[in-house]
């Protein structure tokens, strides 16, 4: 009696989808290396490996940005990259 090898199907796990955070920005800003910042949504610089990630340095930067009192941006949400907020 002899084993026979049998083929195995490999599997793979779906791609990962990269997230990035979108602001609302109310004024006209400067953002160092980022360039200019106008009024409306913007897409944020960085791509993050989940959704809780990107959530999370989102409200980092917010509060280490917006000084107490005042608002320049605010935070829309954080979408894959092959969507954007409308």
């Amino acid at each position: 009696m002899m084993l026979q090898a049998q083929a195995r199907t490999r599997t793979h796990a779906p791609p990962a989808k990269r997230w990035r955070n979108y602001y609302r920005v109310y004024h006209v800003l400067h953002m160092g290396p980022l360039g200019h910042w106008f009024p409306g949504i913007n897409p944020g610089p960085a791509y993050f490996a989940s959704q809780d990630i990107a959530e999370s340095h989102a409200r980092a930067y917010l509060a280490g940005f917006n000084p107490p009192g005042r608002l320049f941006m605010e935070y829309v949400g954080a979408f894959p990259e092959d969507q954007a907020p409308n």
